[in-house]
């Protein structure tokens, strides 16, 4: 999976640290990153240019798109704007897949500038991802979490795979390209008459009169939630799962506080220099890291299975405590399947337990 990073004056050295650490994130997790300076590409006189020609070639092949800007004032940078000017030029499906729209600004105009461009790759085809808005006054140390969490989050986004839903300033543009007059869009439709717009296919596009007529268009069918989480009709079935373990996990470990002692029930939570000792029985160290003040009332069996050593063992919660055993009668509400590098890495707090899973070094059940 690749993803393109499209740079507008991106030599400002906060940004520079800004791209450092999403491109780290995302190279966590087995995705590559193409660099692109939009400062090669011509002023826009209408035309197509080769420049452009290889920027939407590839833009074309990957999953997503990450566009940086510095913001000179109150807008994106005129690179940017040359290259959303050109891409009116192109067809869109070449853009549809999400952008994520990063902008730094000394002065003001920082929201602005990346709510003008998730604006922009809606209305040429792409569907909005997310925007991190950037301020010479932020301390980086404060929000370099806030961009890992974001880059994260994207990366689950780009594995949807959604589809532009249509806008009122898409249908208007698409009529705009074919050279066809606004009269005939009346009330948001279009006049019988008027031949509607085609897809790539050749095929009548399905015109979308609500979200519900978007999740038919793309097959996806109603479901019922397991448990723990609501119901998000805008994922797939498999998608939901991984939302309702990740709601599991989250309530066994606080990630997002740092790795101190805290005490809870009869355990204490080990300090960071805490290390798993190379015994055989490494689920035993478990427990320890079980936090019963985030749910007193939380009752649930957990299975773990170690494919190196095979070893098998069951977490036990129950009555505000948490216990290891090598076997019990109760069924497991979750299995997890592990190596013991990964559990190694997920106990001293490298990685997750929703970064493992992605990284398939996690199989759950």
């Amino acid at each position: 999976m690749k993803i393109i990073l499209l740079m507008a004056q991106g030599t400002v050295p906060y940004l520079q640290r800004s791209i450092a650490v999403i491109t780290k994130v995302l190279k966590e997790l087995d995705i590559e990153t193409e660099m692109i300076d939009l400062h090669k590409l011509p002023y826009f006189t209408g035309k197509k240019t080769n420049e452009m020609d290889k920027i939407v070639e590839a833009i074309s092949l990957g999953k997503g798109v990450v566009a940086v800007t510095h913001v000179p004032m109150l807008s994106m940078h005129g690179a940017m704007q040359t290259f959303f000017d050109s891409a009116t030029l192109y067809q869109g499906e070449s853009f549809n897949k999400p952008m994520m729209a990063v902008t730094y600004s000394e002065w003001l105009g920082e929201v602005e500038a990346a709510e003008k461009m998730l604006k922009n790759w809606n209305i040429i085809g792409g569907y909005e991802g997310s925007k991190v808005c950037l301020h010479k006054s932020m301390p980086f140390e404060n929000i370099e979490y806030i961009l890992e969490k974001n880059s994260e989050d994207f990366y689950r986004l780009m594995k949807q795979d959604r589809q532009n839903m249509g806008s009122t300033e898409r249908q208007i543009y698409n009529y705009l390209r074919e050279g066809q007059s606004l009269s005939t869009v009346q009330q948001g439709s279009v006049k019988r008459e008027e031949k509607p717009i085609q897809t790539e296919d050749n095929k009548p596009e399905v015109q979308i009169k609500s979200f519900i007529d978007l999740l038919r268009k793309e097959g996806r069918t109603e479901e019922v939630p397991v448990s723990g989480t609501a119901y998000d009709s805008s994922l797939s079935a498999k998608e939901q799962t991984i939302k309702e373990i990740t709601h599991l996990l989250k309530r066994q470990v606080n990630e997002d506080e740092p790795f101190k002692s805290v005490q809870s029930g009869i355990y204490t939570k080990p300090a960071s220099t805490y290390t798993v000792q190379p015994a055989l029985k490494k689920l035993q160290q478990i427990p320890h890291c079980f936090i019963a003040q985030h749910d007193k009332t939380l009752e649930m069996v957990l299975k773990y299975n170690l494919t190196h050593s095979g070893e098998e063992g069951f977490i036990i919660i129950k009555n505000g405590d948490c216990e290891y055993s090598e076997q019990t009668e109760e069924l497991p509400v979750v299995e997890f399947i592990v190596t013991e590098e990964a559990l190694l890495e997920i106990l001293t707090k490298k990685i997750t337990y929703q970064k493992a899973f992605m990284l398939g070094k996690l199989k759950v059940k």
